[in-house]
């Protein structure tokens, strides 16, 4: 089993990710968008999300809170956003250096992912 952290999308910025376009993995993420949540064990983020899911519909007092779309999960030094779909690759974005991706973007001239 992993040691698997939870960072959950602040609700401020939730709304604004759940309805954006898709983008294209790894996704970078603002540390200062997400709130930390509990270290859990699980096999893998998938079984994490059932878990989480049916703890959810379960009559608990106990219950954590689910995963929802946006939050993003931390374990073997891998980050991992939850879509729609699945989980995709992401990176914390390092505020005091660009990725790769923002600076072939601004030299194309569009819009840095955020």
């Amino acid at each position: 089993m992993a040691r698997i952290r939870i960072f959950h999308l602040v609700a401020e910025k939730a709304e604004a990710f759940r309805t954006r376009a898709p983008r294209k993995p790894p996704y970078l993420l603002h540390r200062s968008h997400y709130e930390e949540g509990p270290e859990v064990s699980a096999d893998s983020p998938y079984a994490l999300w059932q878990e989480l899911r049916d703890e959810g519909e379960s009559e608990s007092p106990a219950k954590r809170k689910t995963l929802d779309v946006g939050d993003a999960l931390q374990f073997d030094n891998q980050l991992l956003l939850c879509n729609y779909w699945g989980f995709d690759p992401a990176e914390w974005r390092d505020p005091s250096r660009r990725s790769l991706r923002e600076r072939a973007s601004v030299q194309s001239g569009s819009p840095p992912d955020s």
